[in-house]
């Protein structure tokens, strides 16, 4: 009898603070996402491939870790963003991409992000202040 209920509490403890589904697609993770429940899911893309993994709720909000697994295009400064994580917090009932909205996380990967960023408007700038001197001129 001791042995069921030690084996009984192994499993429960298993599923409540381990287990997580693995989802194959974008749709079974984004309904995952919906009800928040741990999930792992791997979001290929053209660009960039994301690790999600949804740890649950904390104040009425998902937490979801992404993590940048790996860079396919791009410039090669974005390397640096691969093993990188953040944890963002969605709404519920919310099944938008986490890292679309960077406001709403926190972590390495963010500021990374923000950095990369930033240097591509400075580069920008650079690149075209005489233009954006004249446009100044103009509405002044």
């Amino acid at each position: 009898m001791a042995i069921v209920l030690i084996v009984v509490i192994g499993l429960a403890v298993y599923f409540t603070f381990f287990f997580s589904y693995t989802c194959d697609d974008l749709s079974c993770y984004q309904a995952h996402q919906k009800e928040c429940v741990k999930t792992k899911f791997i979001n290929d893309q053209e660009e960039i491939t994301w690790g999600y993994k949804i740890k649950g709720i904390d104040d009425k909000r998902c937490v979801v870790n992404v993590n940048a697994l790996s860079i396919k295009e791009g410039e090669a400064n974005n390397q640096k963003l691969i093993g990188k994580e953040m944890d963002c917090y969605l709404p519920l009932n919310s099944a938008v991409a986490p890292e679309s909205d960077i406001s709403r996380c926190h972590g390495r990967l963010k500021e990374e992000l923000q950095n990369s960023i930033i240097q591509k408007l400075h580069s920008y700038i650079l690149e075209n202040v005489g233009q954006i001197s004249e446009e100044l001129e103009e509405i002044i």
